[in-house]
Formats: structure tokens, sequence, C-alpha cells
């Protein structure tokens, strides 16, 4: 109990730090940390103070791109920063949670807004930062407990096909706590507290990140690059969650 306390107390602590983060972006006048490394090293903490350890598999694909992945978890999100200095797209609600949504801004999320035009408007606004640097989204738009992989909604892939952008899947699983446990997936009606709490009395488990071969967006609409992107994480960790390859969409459903 002495152990779950103190670790407890030093995310609280890391907590304040991440707050924090916008500060030193903002008073980093010589450019010498970016908003994605300092996001970096603060995933890379909290995933030690949880516990969690990080196996990385395949090969990173060098320069800008569009990943995305299977999520089982908010821990997803550490996971990827840790190996990744990246950006993330997110629903526009979670802007407005508390404590999370002021990571994800500190962090520099980009938001999809609902109704008409949000992609089209998400598109415009990360354009620009792919020029330099890559994004990550989850496409299944909800967790699993990472047994299965959900078909892969089709909208956010047009960021890759607009700004021709390479794919690169990323498949995420976790091990169970040495008690067999399994702590990581956050589904249902799991709460964040409950979840963090979970971890740090079950024990050290492992996170595992497997990179996939990269996916050319040029030929494909946005639900041919969205079943790729899937089969490709499938056969890496879910085989039997492969799908039927889908019909042709019309062009003037990129923009849509």
């Amino acid at each position: 109990m002495l152990r779950v306390t103190l670790k407890s107390l030093r995310i609280a602590s890391h907590l304040i730090v991440g707050l924090l983060l916008p500060i030193l972006v903002a008073i980093n006048g010589r450019g010498r940390w970016s908003r994605e490394n300092l996001a970096t090293w603060w995933h890379r903490v909290l995933l030690r103070i949880l516990d969690v350890k990080l196996v990385v598999r395949g090969d990173r694909l060098a320069g800008t791109r569009v990943m995305v992945a299977n999520h089982i978890s908010w821990l997803d999100i550490p996971v990827v920063a840790a190996c990744e200095a990246t950006r993330f797209v997110s629903k526009a609600e979670v802007g407005e949670w508390p404590i999370i949504g002021w990571l994800a801004d500190a962090a520099g999320t980009f938001y999809l807004r609902r109704g008409s035009g949000g992609t089209k408007l998400l598109i415009e606004s990360i354009d620009a930062h792919l020029g330099h640097d890559s994004i990550v989204f989850f496409p299944e738009g909800t967790t699993t407990d990472g047994s299965i992989v959900l078909k892969f909604q089709p909208r956010l892939f047009a960021t890759a096909i607009e700004t021709r952008r390479p794919v690169q899947p990323i498949a995420l699983r976790f091990s169970k706590a040495a008690d067999g446990t399994a702590t990581a997936p956050y589904v249902g009606d799991d709460v964040l507290f409950d979840n963090i709490m979970r971890l740090l009395k079950h024990g050290s488990i492992t996170a595992e990140m497997i990179y996939c071969d990269p996916i050319d967006p040029i030929g494909h609409d946005r639900a041919s690059l969205a079943h790729a992107a899937h089969t490709a994480i499938c056969q890496a960790i879910a085989p039997d969650s492969i799908r039927t390859p889908p019909a042709r969409e019309p062009r003037s459903a990129i923009a849509a």
C-alpha cells in the first residue's frame, strides 16, 4: 500500500510538471526545446513511474508521415509519444476534459470538430505541421480490450491522401500483470482514476509497439487506405479481425 501511495504522489507531481510544459515552450526563445520533444520526455517519465516497460519492434519510417494505431487505453498515447516526437488527433471533447484536456493542449493536440466540414478543417490545420513533423490518430474511434481490432473509420485518412504523406500503421498490445490481471485496457464505464490505481496495485506490465510497413496513399481512397492500415495491424496482433476489402468510394467523398 505504501508503494502505491508513493507512486500516486509521483504521478500527481508529474502531472503538475506536464501542465507547466506550455510555459517552457513559451519562454523557449532560442528554440532549445520543442513542444514535441518535451512531450516525449514527459511521457517516458510517466511510463517509468507507472512501471510500464516499452518494447518496440519493426522499422520506423524516416520523415514525416501519418501514423495510425489500434486503441486499447489512454496508455496508448504515452506509449507512442515516448517513441515519437509527434502530435495527436483527438475528438474535440477531449480538450474540454479537466487535466487530460489541459495536457492534450500542452502537447499541441489537433482536435476534430463534429459536423460538416470538420475533416476538411482538420486537414487544413495540420498541413503545415506535416511539413516538418508527423501526426497520430486512432481510427477505431473507441477502445477495446486488445483482443480484436474494430473497423477503422475512414474519414481521417483523407489527411494522408490530401497531403500525400505515407501512412505507417502501428500495432499496440499490452501484457497482463504478473497475477494475470489485464490492467491496461480502458473500456466501457472504466474511470481514469480507477484504471491508474489498478495499474499501480498490480505491478509491472509490458507495452509492445510494432511498426508495420508504411503504405503509400497514392491510388487509394479513404476506405481502401483505412482497410490497408487495418489489415496491417490485424496481421501483427489480431488476424481474426481482418475484414473484406471495401468497395471504392466516390472521389468527391474525400473532402466530406
